[in-house]
């Protein structure tokens, strides 16, 4: 298989993805396996993630990649989305993650 372009999608988005392919075949073992995380953990529309994951890419501190993987934790307090940005060594204060935590809800 060749990779011909990659980029960061949400659960939900690859969740679309996967389940389009499946209409055009059977689906590998790590295909399967991605789509099933996908099924059991994906929560919203692909218009509210859309949403969101454009609010806070608009920060700059934070890319596309960042938000995304924030708004598929589904982060419940500011420390979780502190957490994910140290990965990245990117520091923001109690204030930030909390403003973060509000769009993201």
């Amino acid at each position: 298989m060749e990779i011909k372009s990659s980029k960061p999608v949400s659960l939900t988005e690859a969740k679309e993805i996967l389940e389009e392919r499946i209409k055009e075949g059977e689906l590998g073992y790590e295909q399967a396996q991605a789509l099933e995380h996908a099924t059991k953990f994906s929560r919203e529309s692909m218009e509210k993630i859309k949403k969101k994951v454009e609010t806070l890419a608009k920060r700059e501190n934070i890319s596309d990649g960042l938000a995304i993987k924030i708004v598929d934790a589904n982060p419940v307090n500011p420390a979780t989305i502190k957490a994910i940005l140290a990965k990245d060594k990117i520091e923001i204060s109690d204030e930030e993650a909390s403003d973060i935590l509000k769009e993201v809800s």
